[in-house]
């Protein structure tokens, strides 16, 4: 069946069919202009806020939840007038009207409904009002002629809706060799007149004595006195109608198969051309609510059905549905859904969420669950010895209670990339994202983008959402380990928080998601010598946070830059540090004519494991022009400058207090002695607690003799030269300098011991020296 509805607008509906159907045209436009002298001017209907639909064997309407009013309602308009849907009248007519989960209005209305006009050749044809509220308090009427296609009618159809039960069967033809003969002697009908007044409905229904064998007791009413019970009984050109609500008087309940079944056992009797005809319009519907076993919902229905079969009987297939329409086998396996058949018994297994259904939230002892919902739509087709054909329908909402649910984190993450991808979900519509907190930060979801967090609401096809939370691994909230082998440990910590609309609760799920990447690119070291110091250029590389910089066995901080008379400098990935030549963390190797040999040894440190994972030695010569030095094993190194005295001095044929100590080395103006303290004439004295060795350098002019310490002959240069020790304690190496010339600002003296001859490794502290040396101290 071809399921298509059309709704026009009342201005336009003389226009519909002039030419076909007159006298339909006629009706209609007459029951329109009654409509519009009762309900005044009808309001077109806004797009998109109404669906229509043909269901098997019903209209639907579809009234959007954001349109509804504060009230509203249905109205039916036909031959009898126009009549409100609701209450008895609408399961007495063929009317359902329900909320669907979605929250909006749906009115389902039979091809059989009262004012319901059956046209043989265009189909069933209602025409119904939608009566809404505006929030002006004004009443706006919005008119529908629904139109659906001729159904093809089996011999017996029976429904079970959501609010009544209907049966319709064919009406029988007398055989034509008894037409104008009595079926019945005597018949229960009286010689009233014709029409429905000479209809009766006899009523089975269970004795009151239980003792008795197939007990039952029959009751005949009247049409009207039917009707007046609650039972609609009404016939068209080829079928006869019975219709009434659950729990109808003469309804009783059994049980089939473990299955609760609600029954009503009537026969219509009616005249026929003299001839009197009788129906059997019995009724029987499962009263099975569903239930919950494991992560299906399942609902049972017997296969036969005792009251309705007469033996023999041929079962001709069962096909299931979702809110009034069919499934085909390839949706049902899709779907999940499953239909077995097992000792008389059909069972419908319904995937717990599956589409089709509904799901709603809960939250419960602080935990978050669900709550499942589906419209099944069920339809039994049999054969047996009264009727060629019997389909049976049932429309049977089914819901499961509250079940703690824990809500499904998908790590989407491509490590390549760079960013965490967390998915959330899904969730039903009542579910919204309110904050998340990560690394103990509270983040709204409106703050999120400026936190540098990226939230995303996914729709999914089947109604439902889901959350996509996007962080990138260097967000500064993202916890990072190093591992080694240039592998690092990201780790995403977040709580979500949501909250459950429109009841305000509340409910968190935590995640953690982590992810290891080999991306570790190591600090870079680059250093360049300069007259009186060394710059480094440390790049940071991508664990900055995570490393400590170590000048020689200084670790880089505060106190050292003030004191060291560091220098810094802070670029966009690296950081600049200038390392003053008699500064904290050099190391002396040699000195020569050339220069002081320097190095400088830089590390980075891992701060957890204390490893260092990478160092760099710059080493650098200074040129100096004097420059002396103390050494702890008793020895002493000299670089003296003669350049500027006058008359000018070879320091060639300089030499100290002995006279056969020359210099080791010299050039035009300067001379390089190293010596022992106990040799080349040095004096000892002492100074309070301090041992004073005391020596000199000094120059005779070539062919004069050289003086003696027992001679008082001049010389015309010299510079006397000393080193304090203290008497008790470790001897230490002490640098000094001389004050004229001195190009490098004072700064330390060193605090490193030498390794042989020519290395020097540490620095002290010590006191400035008394003689025109000044020491330099740290």
């Amino acid at each position: 069946m071809q399921n298509k509805y059309s709704h026009r607008r009342p201005m336009s509906w003389g226009e519909r069919r002039t030419a076909t159907l007159p006298r339909r045209v006629q009706q209609v436009s007459r029951i329109l202009l009654q409509s519009l002298l009762s309900f005044g001017v009808p309001h077109q209907a806004p797009v998109g806020m109404f669906r229509t639909e043909c269901l098997d064997r019903h209209f639907c309407l579809v009234v959007k939840s954001g349109f509804l009013g504060s009230m509203f309602r249905f109205d039916i308009e036909g031959a009898s007038g126009v009549h409100p849907v609701s209450g008895r009248r609408a399961a007495q007519c063929g009317y359902t009207v329900l909320l669907n989960p979605g929250g909006d209005l749906v009115l389902r209305a039979s091809y059989l409904a009262c004012d319901v006009d059956s046209q043989d050749v265009t189909g069933p044809q209602l025409l119904v009002w939608f009566m809404n509220t505006e929030p002006d308090g004004s009443e706006s009427a919005y008119p529908f002629l629904l139109t659906c296609p001729l159904p093809h009618w089996s011999p017996r159809e029976i429904v079970c809706e959501e609010n009544y039960m209907e049966v319709s069967a064919r009406k029988p033809t007398p055989p034509l060799e008894q037409r104008g003969l009595e079926w019945m002697t005597p018949p229960p009908l009286g010689s009233e007149e014709g029409g429905t007044k000479e209809w009766r409905v006899v009523f089975s229904v269970p004795a009151e004595n239980p003792s008795a064998l197939s007990a039952m007791r029959e009751e005949t009413l009247s049409l009207k006195e039917a009707q007046l019970m609650g039972y609609h009984v009404n016939a068209t050109g080829t079928r006869i109608i019975l219709r009434c609500a659950y729990s109808a008087p003469h309804a009783y309940v059994m049980q089939e198969k473990g299955v609760i079944l609600e029954v009503i056992s009537a026969t219509v009797f009616y005249r026929h051309q003299w001839t009197l005809v009788m129906v059997d319009t019995s009724l029987a519907c499962g009263m099975h609510k569903g239930e919950l076993d494991g992560s299906y919902i399942l609902w049972r229905f017997p296969q036969l059905l005792p009251p309705l079969v007469q033996v023999p009987f041929e079962d001709k297939g069962a096909a299931v549905g979702v809110a009034g329409s069919f499934l085909s086998d390839c949706e049902l396996q899709q779907r999940g859904y499953r239909l077995s058949v097992g000792d008389g018994v059909v069972v419908i297994g319904i995937p717990f969420g599956a589409d089709g259904g509904s799901l709603k939230s809960h939250v419960m002892h602080g935990q978050y669950s669900q709550s499942y919902s589906i419209d099944l739509f069920y339809m039994h087709q049999w054969r047996d010895a009264q009727w060629d054909l019997t389909q049976h329908r049932s429309f049977r909402p089914l819901w499961t209670p509250a079940v703690p649910r824990t809500p499904s984190i998908m790590n989407l993450t491509v490590p390549a990339e760079g960013v965490f991808s967390v998915s959330l979900g899904a969730f039903p519509p009542d579910v919204s994202l309110t904050h998340l907190t990560v690394g103990g930060h509270v983040v709204p979801i409106l703050d999120a983008e400026e936190f540098g967090l990226l939230i995303s609401h996914v729709p999914l096809p089947n109604g439902s959402h889901s959350y996509l939370l996007q962080v990138p691994f260097s967000h500064h909230l993202v916890l990072q380990k190093y591992l080694g082998n240039r592998y690092r440990r990201y780790t995403l910590q977040v709580n979500f928080t949501l909250l459950l609309i429109p009841h305000g609760e509340t409910f968190s799920h935590p995640a953690s998601v982590v992810c290891e990447l080999q991306d570790v690119v190591f600090p870079k070291i680059k250093a360049q010598c300069t007259d009186a110091s060394i710059r480094l250029q440390l790049h940071y590389g991508n664990l900055e946070t995570q490393w400590w910089l170590y000048i020689g066995s200084h670790r880089l901080e505060p106190e050292l830059v003030d004191k060291g008379g560091y220098w810094l400098e802070s670029g966009p990935g690296y950081l600049g540090v200038e390392v003053p030549l008699f500064g904290p963390g050099m190391a002396y190797e040699d000195l020569s004519l050339r220069g002081l040999v320097a190095s400088l040894v830089v590390s980075v440190m891992d701060v957890d494991t204390g490893i260092a994972e990478h160092s760099y030695i710059q080493r650098c010569t200074f040129p100096l022009r004097e420059l002396m030095v103390c050494l702890p094993d008793g020895r002493m190194v000299v670089l003296v400058d003669t350049a500027g005295t006058f008359p000018p001095v070879d320091p060639r044929h300089t030499s100290l207090l002995d006279p056969s100590c020359k210099p080791q080395d010299s050039d035009h103006s300067r001379a390089l002695f190293s010596f022992r303290l106990n040799s080349c004439g040095t004096t000892v004295s002492i100074e309070g607690n301090n041992l004073v060795f005391m020596n000199e350098v000094r120059f005779s002019p070539k062919g004069q003799p050289a003086p003696n310490q027992f001679t008082h002959l001049s010389y015309r240069y010299r510079q006397p030269i000393g080193c304090h020790y203290p008497i008790n304690g470790t001897r230490e190496m002490l640098i000094y300098k001389s004050r004229a010339g001195a190009q490098i600002s004072p700064l330390t003296r060193p605090r490193r011991s030498l390794k042989g001859q020519s290395r020097w490794l540490s620095f002290i502290r010590g006191n400035v020296s008394c003689t025109p040396w000044c020491g330099l101290w740290r």
